[in-house]
């Protein structure tokens, strides 16, 4: 919070908070009171994230309108040799889809794509025009030699299917469905670039138009945040 009020230009303050925690929505408050945009990556939870103990926390970012990123599919694994209450299944993309329809103002950002439920994910994002996804993790490493197939997943560019709330709402108006798709990494800083090179390499595998490769690079979460210049 301290470097966001330093740089509040290149820094914006999101809370990480334990969705199990019998203090959370104090904290969601908390964090609110304190100037913070949103709430992730939310991960590691004992219900699937549509369970109804979690609403509180939900119908706060609703009233925020806040941004949540939400950890989606298969999650590492911390403990080798003692019990672990950690299961990937509670963390599908598909919970992300009553979640975007009981809080319409929330923004939902799905990490990972839902890895591997890729096609559960993209169709969720075509039928919410405040759910999204990013490419972040080992998907576009593993999928190196197949980056095409990522055209069969977002399969609606420029076609009569695109849903209601696509034609309405469109982000800034583009016809690509890999314009619901954002930036997102797991690494630090120093790890950036080579992510960036990977997104590119989907970009070119896909062809993916150049106005939708720069909304995908920042332009959707600039308009997301409300940021003016678009940076």
């Amino acid at each position: 919070l301290d470097a966001a009020k330093q740089h509040p230009r290149q820094i914006i303050p999101f809370g990480s908070v334990d969705l199990d925690a019998p203090d959370v929505v104090k904290q969601v408050e908390e964090l609110h009171a304190m100037g913070y945009r949103g709430l992730g990556e939310l991960e590691f939870v004992k219900k699937p994230y549509n369970d109804p103990s979690y609403f509180p926390v939900y119908e706060l970012a609703n009233q925020y309108s806040w941004i949540v990123l939400f950890h989606t599919g298969i999650v590492l694994r911390r403990k080798f040799d003692e019990p672990e209450d950690v299961a990937s299944g509670r963390m599908r993309p598909i919970y992300l889809e009553e979640i975007a329809r009981r809080f319409p103002k929330i923004t939902v950002l799905g990490a990972h794509c839902g890895n591997p439920e890729y096609e559960w994910a993209a169709e969720i994002a075509r039928w919410n025009p405040n759910v999204f996804f990013d490419l972040s993790g080992s998907t576009l490493t593993k999928m190196q030699a197949r980056l095409a197939d990522f055209q069969r997943i977002f399969w609606w560019s420029n076609t009569g299917w695109q849903s209601p709330e696509w034609q309405v709402k469109p982000a800034d108006s583009d016809p690509s469905a890999f314009v619901k798709i954002v930036f997102g990494s797991d690494n630090g800083l120093g790890g950036i670039e080579p992510v960036v090179k990977q997104y590119h390499a989907m970009f070119d595998a896909c062809g993916v138009p150049e106005h939708t490769r720069k909304m995908i690079m920042g332009g959707t979460l600039a308009k997301m945040l409300r940021l003016t210049d678009g940076h």
